[in-house]
């Protein structure tokens, strides 16, 4: 789709601002577990939610508003950003995905 971001680009542009490394939380779960392949289900989302612990999670949030010219825009893809994510999880909803 023309002049949008994906969620990845986003994190990507806003970690390279700050030196940061874009593989941050799997590495934290590797040094915590190793080879995450060989985890059951279960110790997978404890392992990432360890990790996701660690850091502070506001990528995202700070990558919109760096990436917006003035507070207006950043309110607009905020609300763009949130309709598409509740119509994404309406259709995943009604298609049965996810589960």
């Amino acid at each position: 789709v023309p002049n949008c971001d994906t969620l990845h680009a986003l994190i990507k542009f806003y970690r390279e601002q700050k030196n940061a490394l874009l593989t941050t939380e799997a590495s934290l779960m590797r040094s915590m577990a190793g080879k995450t392949e060989d985890l059951c289900l279960l110790q997978k989302v404890e392992c990432f939610r360890s990790a996701l612990d660690l850091t502070e999670g506001r990528d995202l949030q700070r990558a919109m508003w760096l990436r917006s010219p003035t507070a207006e825009a950043w309110l607009s893809r905020r609300t763009m950003y949130c309709r598409s994510l509740a119509v994404m999880s309406i259709v995943g909803y009604i298609l049965g995905l996810g589960d």
